[in-house]
């Protein structure tokens, strides 16, 4: 079998996140039951890893180190899925005067930023971009600038100028449009950006991920096409909301502000998929590219219920999505264990 290098992307998707980091502790689980080795982490067998918004908290909380300096993992993968099951309600809370004065997102960011921020601070202290395990990409939109931005811990590496705490990342990352204010947040150098959620551009991050990561191991002499990487993009659950000719025909611009934003992430990711899709067939490597995108089945779509109600549901939704793609599941594991020892 040649070498093939591995790529782990995550969607954006807000609570929702429960789903993918719910299938990623059953890959880790079944890494360590078949490595017989209770140490190992999902980012141990990956060569590069990339997140939007949600994506990008997970991303980062398994790249994690414990300390500076140190190849030790901080988190386990069922610490990531912990940490929306504990502190989503939290997260995504706000006060009566809050929703009043927000319009549910009309007037002002629909929830403030500090609860999240505190959680941030909590889990990522002062570790730095340049300091996570792997290569990664985080993806996020400077508004002043009016380009994106991406988060890479390699390119960190070698320019102060591009590193950034990882919470500060994140809370950049995590800035969806309605449901959070902007971030501000400066490099470790002082250059200030203006930022929020990626998802406004990719929320499905993979075919970011495979042009980045394709940069880099050309830059280390490892010239690479799409058929020599080995790519599992997990979703956050298919948005199935509908709308209808006589529901959109007589909308203007207050009656498309919330649609548009989900039309908008929803079809640029379906856009993705479907690209990568066509290019590993045309390459004839279909069987390297593995998009796990669940139906969300009675979980509410709004990636903002964190009702413990919801979150049950979302938990059954990413049991059921295991369940059906327990083959595939199988075959990636394999795979990642058989790559790991080129």
């Amino acid at each position: 079998m040649t070498k093939k290098y591995r790529i782990l992307s995550i969607d954006g998707g807000g609570i929702r996140g429960i789903i993918p980091a719910t299938v990623v502790v059953y890959m880790e689980n079944r890494l360590q039951q078949l490595t017989k080795n209770p140490d190992v982490r999902i980012s141990d067998y990956f060569d590069f890893v990339a997140g939007t918004s949600t994506g990008a908290i997970l991303a980062c909380t398994y790249l994690c180190p414990a300390a500076a300096g140190e190849a030790v993992h901080k988190f386990t993968a069922a610490d990531a899925l912990r940490f929306y099951l504990e502190k989503g309600n939290y997260i995504f809370s706000a006060d009566i005067w809050n929703k009043v004065t927000s319009m549910g997102g009309f007037l002002k960011a629909r929830y403030p930023h500090q609860p999240l921020e505190k959680v941030l601070n909590v889990a990522f202290k002062q570790s730095k971009v340049s300091e996570l395990l792997k290569p990664c990409l985080i993806t996020s939109y400077d508004v002043e600038r009016k380009t994106p931005v991406f988060f890479q811990s390699h390119v960190a590496q070698q320019n102060e100028a591009l590193d950034f705490y990882v919470k500060d990342v994140c809370r950049a990352a995590a800035s969806a449009p309605l449901y959070f204010e902007p971030s501000r947040i400066d490099s470790l150098t002082g250059i200030s950006y203006t930022l929020i959620d990626g998802s406004v551009y990719a929320n499905n991050p993979t075919l970011c991920a495979l042009t980045e990561a394709s940069v880099l191991f050309a830059e280390k002499g490892i010239p690479l096409t799409a058929d020599q990487f080995e790519v599992v993009s997990l979703g956050t659950g298919r948005n199935q909301k509908v709308y209808t000719y006589e529901q959109v025909k007589d909308w203007g611009g207050l009656g498309w502000l919330n649609p548009l934003l989900d039309v908008m992430i929803n079809g640029a990711s379906d856009a993705i998929e479907r690209e990568l899709s066509v290019q590993f067939q045309a390459l004839q490597a279909t069987s390297q590219y593995h998009r796990v995108q669940p139906e969300l089945l009675d979980a509410n779509q709004e990636m903002d219920d964190a009702s413990p109600e919801n979150i049950e549901r979302l938990m059954h939704v990413a049991a059921a999505c295991i369940e059906k793609h327990k083959d595939q599941l199988e075959v990636i594991v394999n795979r990642l264990i058989q790559y790991q020892s080129y």
